[in-house]
């Protein structure tokens, strides 16, 4: 009887213990965790000027009426500087080609491309101010699409 009331005992603080323990706090983890980065390379050769850059009747992206550095939008794009005399842009990306890919990239769920609002505004599957840019099945939504899988 004496065992069985010292393994009910031991039980019994064992789950008072277990009961009254709590998780441990790791603090909010940083802001790039889970972002989507897709390759630098990619987006200057062609979410950039082939996307982003392009005119869509008279409009582009990085008008300051859409997404211009002086907007309040999750999309803010500011004016690169031209390409260096080799015509290559350099990656690691910096200055104004790196704030743009990371605003863009922002804007991208490399886990569920199509839910993108890269992808949904410019469609215009969600609402968008600057009205349908291009259709869900074009090469500019195919490239969108791949940009995350190249490096």
């Amino acid at each position: 009887m004496t065992t069985l009331r010292a393994f009910l005992v031991a039980t019994a603080a064992a789950a008072s213990v277990a009961a009254g323990c709590t998780s441990v706090d790791l603090g909010t983890p940083p802001a790039d965790v889970n972002a989507c980065r897709p390759g630098q390379q990619f987006f200057v050769d062609q979410i950039w000027p082939e996307v982003l850059d392009m005119d869509y009747s008279g409009k582009r992206c990085s008008n300051d009426g859409c997404h211009g550095p002086s907007t309040s939008t999750a999309l803010r794009l500011v004016p690169v500087p031209p390409p260096p005399a080799s015509g290559v842009v350099p990656v690691p990306l910096m200055g104004e080609w790196l704030s743009n890919y990371i605003s863009v990239s922002e804007n991208m769920q490399c886990t569920n491309v199509e839910g993108s609002a890269l992808l949904l505004y410019p469609t215009n599957q969600v609402v968008h101010a600057g009205g349908k840019l291009f259709d869900r099945n074009s090469t500019e939504a195919g490239l969108i699409e791949m940009w995350v899988t190249q490096p």
